[in-house]
């Protein structure tokens, strides 16, 4: 060992805790030679060495298979070459640290040559749940960064610059950068693949356009072929109508006759139409005539009204004709009018003057004297005012105290009669407890709520009952204090609602969470129990909801416990200590805790506590003393009510003499005030006199002004508009001459509308009598066209003509129209017959017969090409915006993984270098870049000798020592900047000279011990003397062989680990 450690060792040292997925226990029974065999490992370094032979691997091998890593990791055949001789079946069992300071996971697989069972926490599972919680823990047994067996340091070294970049990227971190590289890659191969479809589209494009000329030659001639067949079946389709025609000429006499018979009656009808339009227009004349009437009465009506509007203006001109006559002779009087009011406003003026006189005039300081006594008045009153309200509000103040200490009085006389265990434990002791007290304080809150009343169970101590108050204590004992005041709840959303509650309201409650309902696990029967003269478990005596109990079960194991209400004497307490793997009993009121050390000596430690008195369970109601303490509390709160009474009564009477006092202050300000205002209005009526005295001298003034004022002008104004008046008048009286001869006139009219009315009306009445004879000849005209129309329709329904129409009838409406536009060449020659057709089908056919066929499949193939080029057409812009897209995100998902993966690759290698020069002349780690991103490599470049140059890591520059060292410091470099839990090398040391193993010995125990990030796991079959050891690394021994002692039942080995942690 190093002279440094010494005095480290000689301190008392804390050990370290494992981090979430570290290995805490390896055990094995029948694997490979071992019939059992326990590992208790160290969370930081773990050394194993033994003689070559002596089994050190089998801890690899069995992390391996335990953890459903693939056998061939190992470089074994099958699961029957790790089966002790002799035996069927192994077991391991591996035990793994959880997250969030839960109970460790215990993993357990129990196998055969052809099947395995799989075990989680004793509960039946499978080798995919086994993988799922590795990779949850990020586990991966299958990289050689994080797992190197003895037999894979050799493909270590031959590992590839690329899958090397691909094993340390899935090393690093989350295994992020793995991600995005290899997405990455199948995206660069996407878009390789995208840029052959282009150039491939692009190829097929141009030659199908060149195969597609000497093509639609052929298709021309087959079409020109096509187009003279067609032409032909398409007049042989003309046949029927053409027939269908020469029936129709034959049917044109008879219908010629009937047209003719048609033609009277239409003639006829014409001049009966013209009789029945005349009839019409008469009609509709004298409508219109009587519309012209009703006009022009309305016109009369208007200039009626009109008449009526010009009558009432000439009457509103003379009324104002007088009114203007009457103030033009107010006027010539107004002078007079003056000096007679002038009079009268001096007589007014010297009344004024008079009654100023009169009145009193009051002295300016008198009225000051009096405003300032009312000021203090006025503040005297406002400070028996303030004083009152100050009194009000003490008053208040005591009243609201009173009412509160009375609702006090009235809770404590309901708590003696409360049965709720939560109120009644807050009076078991006065001595402040925080977990009762904060589980208190949040159970109170947590009532307020019902709308989460249904999400949590109340603490065992509020919820749970004790049926046997004398088994009370040792239960309190027993549960620790952070469970007997613990809310619990079954889901984790629930878990979140409280957690958010707790925020929120800043409370402070533990919580415990249950999965599961969880039954009692007795380890004896109640009859085996008694053998050793215990009466029961502690489960035995306590009741509450389901969800409650499992969760103490599963925190305080209350349903191992064993417990008899007598003392034992120490021979059956040794006896139940050595048959029993019991670690807590109760005896009486003694708590027995049991550890047992399975190595060495088998050393038995046994520590007994005194059970206090029970405080919660056993609570069944109030005790005297309790309740002597709530009457003390009463009486208590009754004294204060009678001293804030007293000094409410006290208030009282003295705000009452206040209230008098203020009322004769208020008494004397009012009298004041009115003297005040006395003497203010006396002032005030002398100003308003002299302020009326000068306004009247102001108008007398203007009187005297007009009173000599001459006033002819305004005489003559009013003459000249009386005047304008009289000429308005006779304009009006022009106006209405014309409108009343307008009106002669309209009536005039009228009288001739009537007689044009009158005559039209007789017509009418004629044309109604002409029509009635009409009538009757239309009869006669009818019934000869209705004797032609018979003998034309019976030709018509022929069986010739009905053959004809049949075949035309089944047509299709498309067909109908296509012959109708190849007929109507002929028709319009006036050649449209069954002879001119027949004739024409016959040069067609014989026109048919010189032409050459050619191949109809040229136009298929024509067809089909058409159609590729148009799907290539439609295909290539489509491939390039699919690689444009695919090339854009390709390079921003490279801008971010190169520049981590460049930062993390040098720190690896600055790591590397730090490390690596200590033993050899240069090493670094580089990352060796490429177009394409599968060809990227990480390649680990060594140099041991100063005229050598550097050379990349491989099986065939380097010695199998120097690969080993190159491996081992390549792996160091990697803590810190993985999440794997734990890391495996197995002999990595072989080959390696003594100073180097030495320098790499230090480096690996100084990372794992110093840097607690990941667990490791070293396996040597030797060990040099003035090796580097820290406090935190463990070293196991392995010794196997012949001469090794059988394992004994109660025999235990050397384990200097559990001494360690007993004696600390």
């Amino acid at each position: 060992m190093e002279n440094g450690s010494a005095a480290k060792r000689q301190k008392t040292h804390q050990p370290l805790s494992f981090k979430p997925g570290g290995l805490k226990y390896v055990k094995v029974w029948n694997f490979t030679t071992y019939s059992f065999a326990e590992f208790n490992l160290s969370p930081t370094l773990n050394m194993i060495i033994g003689p070559n032979g002596s089994g050190k691997s089998t801890l690899v091998a069995s992390i391996c298979i335990g953890l459903a890593g693939n056998i061939n990791l190992i470089k074994r055949k099958n699961l029957k070459s790790m089966i002790k001789t002799g035996h069927g079946r192994a077991t391991i069992e591996i035990t793994i640290e959880n997250f969030d300071n839960k109970p460790p996971i215990i993993i357990k697989r129990e196998f055969s040559a052809k099947d395995s069972v799989w075990t989680i926490n004793n509960r039946k599972s499978t080798e995919k749940e086994v993988k799922e919680l590795c990779k949850k823990f990020n586990i991966q047994l299958d990289n050689l960064c994080h797992f190197l067996p003895q037999e894979r340091v050799a493909e270590f070294a031959g590992l590839q610059p690329d899958k090397l970049l691909l094993e340390t990227e899935r090393t690093l971190g989350d295994g992020h950068l793995l991600k995005m590289h290899e997405d990455l890659i199948d995206k660069d191969a996407a878009s390789q693949e995208l840029g052959k479809k282009i150039d491939d589209t692009q190829q097929k494009l141009d030659a199908l356009n060149q195969e597609r000329a000497k093509l639609e030659e052929d298709a021309r001639k087959v079409e020109e072929y096509e187009a003279k067949a067609k032409q032909i079946n398409d007049h042989k389709l003309l046949i029927p109508y053409a027939k269908y025609s020469d029936l129709k000429k034959t049917q044109s006499h008879l219908k010629q006759q009937r047209d003719q018979a048609k033609n009277r009656l239409k003639s006829f009808a014409k001049n009966y139409e013209q009789l029945n339009e005349d009839k019409e227009e008469i009609e509709n004349q004298h409508s219109i005539e009587r519309k012209e009437l009703y006009k022009k009465e309305k016109e009369l009506q208007d200039v009626v009204r009109e008449v009526e509007k010009y009558k009432n203006d000439q009457k509103e001109l003379k009324n104002n004709i007088m009114e203007l006559t009457s103030n033009a002779a107010q006027y010539r009087n107004k002078a007079e009018q003056k000096k007679c009011e002038l009079i009268q406003n001096q007589e007014e003026l010297a009344r004024l003057i008079e009654k100023k006189d009169s009145i009193r005039i009051v002295d300016k300081e008198e009225i000051e004297n009096l405003h300032q006594e009312m000021t203090k008045k006025r503040s005297s009153m406002r400070e028996d005012e303030d004083e009152i309200n100050v009194i009000r509000n003490t008053l208040e103040e005591l009243n609201g105290e009173i009412k509160k200490l009375k609702e006090k009085i009235d809770r404590e006389n309901r708590g003696l009669q409360s049965n709720d265990k939560l109120d009644i434990l807050m009076r078991r002791s006065d001595k402040p407890m925080r977990l009762r007290d904060e589980s208190y304080t949040a159970h109170k809150k947590l009532r307020e709520k019902p709308e989460i009343a249904d999400k949590y169970f109340e603490a065992p101590v509020i919820s749970c009952e004790v049926k046997d108050s004398s088994i009370a204590p040792a239960l309190e004992k027993v549960i620790e204090n952070g469970a007997l005041f613990a809310i619990t709840v079954t889901s984790n959303e629930n878990q979140r609602l409280i957690n958010r509650a707790q925020d929120h309201y800043n409370w402070n409650i533990s919580t415990r969470a249950v999965s599961s309902i969880v039954k009692p696990r007795n380890d004896l029967s109640k009859e085996e129990l008694r053998k050793y003269k215990l009466e029961g478990y502690l489960s035995d005596h306590i009741t509450g909801p389901p969800e409650v109990l499992s969760m103490i079960y599963n925190n305080s194991k209350i349903d191992r416990i064993p417990y008899t209400n007598r003392i034992l004497t120490p021979e059956e307490l040794e006896k139940i200590i050595k048959e029993t793997s019991f670690t807590k009993l109760v005896t009486g009121d003694v708590v027995h805790t049991i550890r047992k050390s399975y190595y060495g000596n088998k050393q038995v430690v046994r520590q007994t506590e005194i059970i206090p008195p029970s405080q919660f369970f056993s609570v069944q109601g109030l005790s005297p003393d309790d309740k002597d303490r709530i009457n003390e509390t009463i009486n208590e709160y009754l004294k204060e009510i009678e001293e804030k009474e007293k000094e409410f009564q006290k208030l009282k009477i003295k705000n009452t003499n206040l209230q008098s006092k203020r009322a004769v202050l208020k008494n004397e300000f009012d009298e004041l005030k009115s003297q005040h205002q006395e003497l203010k209005k006396l002032t005030d009526d002398i100003t308003h006199l002299e302020s009326k005295i000068e306004l009247k001298k102001s108008k007398i003034e203007k009187l005297e002004q007009d009173s000599n004022k001459d006033y002819t002008q305004r005489i003559k104004a009013y003459e000249k508009r009386i005047i304008e008046k009289y000429n308005s008048i006779s304009e009006i009286s022009k106006k209405l001459s014309s409108i009343v001869s307008k009106s002669s006139k309209l009536e005039t009219e009228i009288v001739f509308k009537n007689f044009e009315i009158l005559n039209l009306k007789n017509r009418q009445l004629t044309c109604e009598s002409l029509i009635k004879e009409l009538d009757e000849i239309k009869v006669n005209l009818e019934r000869d066209f209705i004797k032609y129309k018979k003998e034309y329709d019976q030709l018509k329904e022929s069986a010739v003509y009905k053959e004809t129409v049949k075949m035309n009838s089944e047509k299709s409406p498309e067909e109908i129209e296509f012959l109708s536009q190849l007929a109507q060449e002929y028709i319009d020659n006036d050649t449209f017959s069954e002879k001119t057709i027949v004739t024409k089908i016959q040069l067609l056919e014989d026109e048919l017969s010189i032409l050459s066929s050619a191949d109809k499949s040229s136009i298929e193939n024509l067809k089909t090409k058409l159609q590729e080029i148009e799907r290539a057409e439609k295909d290539l812009p489509i491939f390039k915006i699919d690689k444009e897209r695919l090339d854009r995100r390709i390079l921003t998902i490279k801008e971010a993984w190169e520049t981590e993966l460049t930062e993390l690759v040098d720190q690896i290698s600055i790591a590397f270098n730090q490390r690596f020069t200590k033993v050899a002349s240069d090493g670094r780690v580089e990352l060796g870049k490429s177009e394409r991103f599968k060809d990227w490599k990480l390649q680990i470049l060594v140099k041991f000798r100063e005229q050598s140059e550097l050379k990349i890591l491989d099986h065939q520059s380097q010695s199998g020592g120097e690969r080993a060292v190159s491996t081992i410091f390549f792996i160091m470099s990697l803590q810190g900047l993985t999440d794997a839990p734990f890391r495996i090398v197995d002999e990595i040391n072989q080959g390696m000279d003594p100073k180097n193993e030495q320098m790499a010995h230090k480096y690996l125990v100084h990372t794992a011990c110093q840097n607690n990030k990941s667990q490791y796991f070293l396996v040597t079959p030797k060990l040099l003397t003035g090796l580097y050891y820290h406090p935190d690394m463990v070293i196991h021994c392995i010794f196997t062989g012949p001469l090794i002692e059988p394992n004994q039942e109660g025999r235990k080995f050397l384990d200097f680990v559990g001494k360690a942690e007993a004696v600390q």
